[in-house]
């Protein structure tokens, strides 16, 4: 679940990056809420709330349906690609 929330956040600014860089994750606070059924179809939504620097921060969720699977805050920073 929690790399399903990483590539989610970083997929979501990957085209707004200046040409020669990409995000690496540095911080994830995360509650495991509730477990997916076998063969679920599952939702990551990330939702970035704030910029500081090369520095990102998302708000995190995972869903099956209605029903929330886990929840929290992951951080990640702007560095050059080949770092």
């Amino acid at each position: 679940m929690i790399g399903l929330m990483e590539i989610t956040s970083h997929r979501s600014v990957e085209r707004l990056l200046p040409e020669g860089h990409t995000t690496v994750g540095y911080e994830v606070h995360v509650r495991h809420l509730a477990p997916a059924a076998p063969g679920a179809t599952i939702e990551v939504t990330t939702r970035l709330t704030e910029v500081k620097g090369n520095k990102l921060y998302f708000d995190v969720e995972c869903r099956e349906g209605d029903k929330l699977l886990g929840s929290g805050i992951h951080k990640r920073a702007i560095v050059p690609a080949n770092f």
